[in-house]
């Protein structure tokens, strides 16, 4: 469907349009001739909304049989612009009401958008907005930053080539990544020191301590610890929501998934066995007669090995270190998200949010796929986790 127009859309009047947009699957910006063409496959009212919507802003516009609908349909839209904004809206929030004319500021065209999430009550809105200017947007990630924050959105400006579908090779930390809890602070409660090593990893992951010496003094923390309790943390892990069907769908594709983190791997490998991880590297406990020893075995994987990892895994796997991404939320996870091909902070520390290259602060874990261009039909829902 296409509604030929005397001139191209305001970035004012697109702000009032986004809503009937925002209910296509794909909508194309043509400048020459001005010309609005949408696609829907399953919304046969939405041609009535948008005149409707046309009109009440005062536009006029003649509906238009767009003979080569076809090919805008087919051609993917990463190849019509070279910058992409990703918007996720949790169900009940709203898009911010500036983002338009933050838009227009900044002085670039608006080629396209194409909605990932699916229509109907109780769903989040996950857009992808297609822009004409990287050189100009790549320095503008603060101010997006400072409006998803106030709006309560996730907000994500990438290359366009970032939406090309291909195999990837995405390795996640785990602590309060892949599992809701840090566990050498799960470990420190049953060794009744709960609160006092909390507080270092807080610190550590905010970035203020140094990993490996901080590693080193929470670990003689426990020294003495049974190594029974080792079974029953893991026994309760609690994922992180999302983490199932994020982990399914990325297999269903082809990706390789790795763990790369610094806690303990008995419990990265029970993650892996819960989620299906590729592969798995984290610290090894040293056990002395049923006993932690307070030190671990081999060495300590922070934030320079897991980019060492990051990379030789990607070499091994016959991945382009442009072709990774990675996901932390911890200070420790800084080298790895500047490393990847995309870095991505996940509900992270302050530091982190502000200095990574990507941030998803309020979708769960499946806001990655929107962030990798999956669409919400393309992805697998399995039982909650």
């Amino acid at each position: 469907m296409g509604f030929s127009l005397p001139a191209t859309l305001s970035y004012s009047s697109l702000q009032w349009l986004l809503p009937e947009l925002a209910l296509a699957d794909t909508v194309h910006f043509v400048a020459e001739p001005p010309v609005l063409v949408l696609h829907s496959e399953t919304d046969e009212e939405l041609a009535d909304r948008v005149a409707a919507a046309l009109s009440r802003l005062g536009l006029s516009w003649q509906a238009q049989a767009v003979s080569n609908t076809a090919a805008y349909n087919d051609l993917p839209l990463y190849q019509n612009a070279d910058a992409v904004l990703t918007l996720i809206v949790p169900a009940g929030g709203e898009v911010p009401s500036e983002l338009m004319a933050t838009l227009a500021q900044w002085n670039v065209e608006l080629r396209g958008l194409r909605r990932l999430s699916l229509n109907g009550p109780g769903q989040e809105l996950a857009l992808e907005l297609y822009l004409d200017d990287w050189a100009r947007l790549a320095g503008r990630r603060e101010a997006l930053q400072e409006l998803a924050t106030r709006w309560e959105v996730d907000l994500m400006l990438a290359p366009s080539d970032s939406k090309r579908p291909r195999r990837r090779l995405i390795a996640f930390d785990m602590d309060s990544t892949l599992i809701q809890c840090e566990v050498i602070d799960e470990l420190a409660r049953r060794a009744g020191v709960g609160d006092e090593v909390a507080a270092v990893t807080a610190s550590a992951m905010r970035g203020e301590l140094d990993f490996r010496s901080s590693f080193r003094e929470r670990m003689s923390k426990l020294r003495g610890l049974h190594a029974s309790e080792i079974h029953e943390v893991s026994a309760h892990l609690p994922l992180m929501p999302g983490a199932r069907s994020l982990l399914r769908t990325l297999r269903s594709q082809g990706h390789y998934t790795v763990i790369l983190s610094g806690g303990f791997d008995y419990f990265a490998k029970q993650v892996q066995t819960r989620i299906g991880v590729d592969e798995v590297h984290a610290n090894q406990l040293q056990i002395v007669d049923e006993q932690l020893s307070g030190e671990v075995n081999g060495e300590i994987v922070d934030g320079e090995r897991k980019v060492l990892l990051l990379t030789e895994i990607a070499q091994r796997e016959g991945f382009d270190l442009r072709d990774t991404v990675a996901v932390g939320d911890g200070a420790n996870d800084l080298p790895m998200l500047a490393a990847a091909g995309l870095g991505v902070a996940f509900h992270a520390k302050p530091l982190v949010r502000k200095t990574a290259p990507c941030a998803v602060s309020y979708s769960t874990l499946e806001g990655l796929l929107y962030l990798l261009g999956v669409p919400r039909g393309g992805l697998l829902d399995i039982s909650p986790d």
